[in-house]
């Protein structure tokens, strides 16, 4: 593994990248250092966290930057960026979070960046909002994920009618579908893993179905997929996608 300790204390980005970044409209895109610093941030990400286009980012610990995400998940996302730099791995990200106009909810992915001696001097992020396309983002996660085990073509969705759920199901439902294991949901939600257990249990049982993946597949079949629970707007989160652990 990487020692952060004796890492460069900045990222090396060409002119050309920076550009890029700076310019490209589709998704956000931001640069920390090793040393658990923000270094960079294109429009798109200012925008939908809500920091002011003038604030001086560079260099501000993710604690001090004004934006609620960052205030209330600094040590999470330091988690992330660490197991990036230590393990150099890539890393997917579900954040939930207030921005500039209202709630996203947001999937990214991090992966540590080297420098010209192959060094991994920082952390890159880029992604983009799910909030209002929740469908697409679902089958993607379900494609990178392998949900069902199967990595291509269109999975076979039972038709059905939405239950009728508790405020609780319907948060446990939505990690589920995340690829959230019982365990990575109990600390989110601040649960023992029986009451998960239960929860999904009462789940698979007002689905009609018998195990997780057929839970997922019925969930989404009758739109769950585009729904995120208003409890979930009462709090900022941010966590790794569990088969990227």
């Amino acid at each position: 593994m990487t020692s952060i300790d004796n890492l460069p204390s900045a990222p090396e980005l060409s002119s050309d990248f920076m550009h890029f970044m700076e310019h490209d409209r589709m998704q956000a895109w931001g640069v920390h250092d090793c040393h658990a610093r923000a270094f960079y941030m294109n429009e798109h990400s200012l925008r939908l966290y809500g920091i002011p286009r003038r604030y001086k980012l560079c260099g501000k610990r993710f604690s001090e930057i004004p934006a609620p995400i960052f205030s209330r998940c600094a040590d999470q996302i330091v988690e992330q960026n660490n197991i990036c730099i230590r393990e150099k791995k890539e890393i997917t990200v579900l954040n939930v979070h207030p921005g500039g106009n209202g709630w996203f909810a947001y999937i990214s992915r991090k992966k540590p960046h080297y420098n010209h001696l192959h060094q991994v001097d920082g952390v890159l992020s880029h992604g983009y909002s799910v909030t209002h396309s929740w469908m697409k983002a679902a089958m993607n996660i379900r494609c990178l994920m392998k949900l069902d085990g199967r990595a291509r073509g269109q999975s076979t969705f039972r038709v059905g009618v939405m239950p009728n759920l508790s405020p609780r199901e319907s948060e446990v439902l939505f990690f589920l579908i995340c690829n959230q294991q019982i365990k990575q949901i109990a600390g989110i939600l601040s649960l023992s893993e029986n009451t998960i257990r239960s929860h999904i249990e009462h789940l698979k049982k007002k689905f009609d179905v018998h195990s997780i993946a057929q839970l997922i597949e019925a969930a989404i079949s009758v739109g769950f997929h585009d729904f995120l629970p208003p409890t979930l707007r009462l709090k900022e989160l941010s966590m790794i996608m569990a088969n990227d652990r």
